[in-house]
């Protein structure tokens, strides 16, 4: 998909959720310049043509990069991937050599596959269908104990998670790891990733990255208040 001719070298398709934090992070963190353009998942934007060809699993972020070929360009979706291209683009954050790198792709893992999925869930039930889901809530939040936990644990002797470097690691995991107090839980309870999470925020790549989707998450705010009955259905897929 092109624009016209009309656009930045890479462009990013989001919103203000944790998963586009993580790549707007890592452009900050590599220096890349890029266009943002909000999808409006609460209306229904990610189903439209034109994004579905970008994504056919209908979710943000995508990634879009023009550099190598303008008529042609590279699209990623899923934020995992998004992360390791970039890494492996710009040669920062992710290890060539052993066993670091395999270090890094497990904590990826970890978030891919358990505390984003999980805590989204989790979200869910605590935000959204708390009434009458006494058990799906209840299970999810002690799950989310366990990952908050888990990533305590790996902290406690290291200051990142793949050991005593920075990586897409924490990159993918920090946005997450904020959602603790709204989950109910206490930094204190969790000293080591409390420790990791204010060693990352001084980073300014990582302030900037955050403030990358200010405005987005102003309009996603606005977006989820004026969204009719149906479009919640539809973005929580009960039609």
């Amino acid at each position: 998909m092109t624009n016209g001719g009309n656009h930045p070298p890479v462009e990013l398709y989001g919103m203000a959720s944790p998963n586009v934090r993580k790549i707007t992070i890592m452009l900050a963190e590599i220096g890349q310049p890029y266009g943002f353009r909000r999808i409006d998942v609460f209306r229904g934007g990610q189903f439209e043509p034109d994004f579905q060809r970008l994504n056919p699993n209908r979710k943000v972020p995508v990634l879009v990069d023009y550099r190598a070929d303008k008529n042609s360009p590279t699209v990623i979706f899923e934020s995992a991937a998004i992360l390791i291209y970039l890494a492996e683009q710009s040669g920062a954050l992710l290890p060539t050599s052993e066993p670091a790198r395999t270090a890094v792709f497990q904590w990826l893992m970890i978030q891919a596959c358990n505390v984003g999925p999980l805590m989204g869930q989790f979200n869910h039930f605590a935000f959204v269908a708390r009434e009458g889901n006494d058990y799906a809530f209840e299970r999810y939040r002690r799950e989310a104990e366990r990952l908050y936990r888990l990533l305590d644990e790996r902290l406690e002797h290291r200051p990142y998670l793949a050991g005593e470097e920075y990586s897409i690691a924490d990159v993918a995991s920090y946005p997450w790891a904020l959602y603790l107090e709204c989950h109910g839980f206490e930094w204190n309870a969790f000293p080591h990733l409390d420790a990791w999470r204010h060693r990352i925020a001084v980073r300014p790549a990582v302030e900037a990255g955050l403030q990358a989707v200010e405005q987005a998450e102003a309009a996603d705010a606005v977006a989820f208040e004026a969204a009719t009955a149906q479009d919640r259905d539809r973005f929580f897929g009960k039609i």
